[in-house]
């Protein structure tokens, strides 16, 4: 059983050695750290872009996952808790096995599997949730510049369009005590003229959907630059019709009417829940409620 010192121990440890550690020595140091605390044979996976399987970080090989596992987000028990966010145990040979959720808030990164001796009691659980929480964080920490974590959470090759997209756009999940925002991109390795972007500031969730002419680099390049457009004006304080009257004109001077796209930019105030947007062509955006399509949002 692991004792409040231990787990402190732990932790601590653990903080303390990844501040010079590369993403392919965690593996390594968060098993090396855990077994001090008396936790076994700790196993992290991470998953892949489109959600589909978890693959293990062994930290060999040039994806850092040479000799690892594969297990099937929609068929095995690390799946199961990948894709719930709930923590199972479950005996195995004389000991109990645990898995637990990889977040970064509520961006699902991967799961971490650690065996102990026996049912674990308050103090041992409480060291694994804890050392769960903290690899989220490395994990978070060192994917930016790892090509062995983009590596491994590819399963198929990906097109140059898709590689600006990905790079350039926000995490896929996000959530506060006021707001939850969900976004993906199909098909993720081959994406081209679409985007995504949020961010807050202050009591506004700023929201945008982008979608360039083509399905080529092109395509790609022009919903970037649409995209840092937005970025851009939005950081300096400006409106959303100021921010759509911004990009337009950026892409004129680019592309001198040569290319285009379409775009929805929307304010949400999380104090009243107003919700502020302005349609550039696009698609009218689809209200859903209890898991139903209900109406298209109209401008007014």
């Amino acid at each position: 059983m692991a004792s409040l010192e231990d787990s402190a121990r732990m932790l601590h440890g653990l903080l303390r050695a990844s501040h010079l550690s590369a993403f392919e020595e965690l593996p390594a140091l968060v098993a090396h750290r855990a077994g001090e605390a008396g936790l076994h044979r700790a196993r992290l996976y991470v998953a892949d872009i489109q959600e589909l399987v978890l693959r293990q970080v062994t930290g060999q090989g040039l994806d850092a996952g040479e000799g690892g596992r594969e297990l099937r987000i929609d068929a095995t028990l690390g799946g199961r808790v990948f894709r719930d966010g709930q923590s199972q145990s479950v005996p195995v040979d004389g000991r109990t096995q645990h898995w637990l959720p990889v977040l970064d808030g509520t961006e699902r990164l991967g799961v971490l599997c650690i065996e102990t001796d026996n049912e674990p009691e308050e103090p041992t659980s409480a060291a694994m949730e804890g050392l769960a929480s903290l690899v989220g964080m490395l994990l978070v920490s060192k994917r930016h510049h790892s090509d062995s974590y983009a590596r491994l959470t590819r399963v198929s090759p990906m097109s140059v369009s898709a590689e600006m997209q990905w790079t350039l756009m926000p995490p896929r999940a996000f959530a506060n005590k006021r707001v939850t925002i969900a976004a993906t991109m199909e098909p993720a390795y081959a994406t081209a003229g679409d985007a995504f972007d949020y961010a807050l500031a202050g009591h506004t969730a700023h929201l945008a959907v982008f979608d360039a002419m083509g399905h080529d680099t092109s395509a790609g390049l022009t919903a970037n630059l649409a995209m840092a457009t937005c970025r851009n004006q939005r950081r300096q304080g400006r409106g959303l019709a100021e921010a759509r009257d911004t990009i337009e004109a950026t892409l004129i001077e680019q592309f001198s009417h040569t290319r285009y796209a379409t775009a929805v930019l929307a304010d949400l105030d999380l104090t009243t829940g107003v919700l502020t947007w302005i349609n550039c062509g696009h698609h009218p955006p689809v209200l859903i409620r209890g898991r139903r399509w209900t109406t298209h949002l109209t401008c007014t």
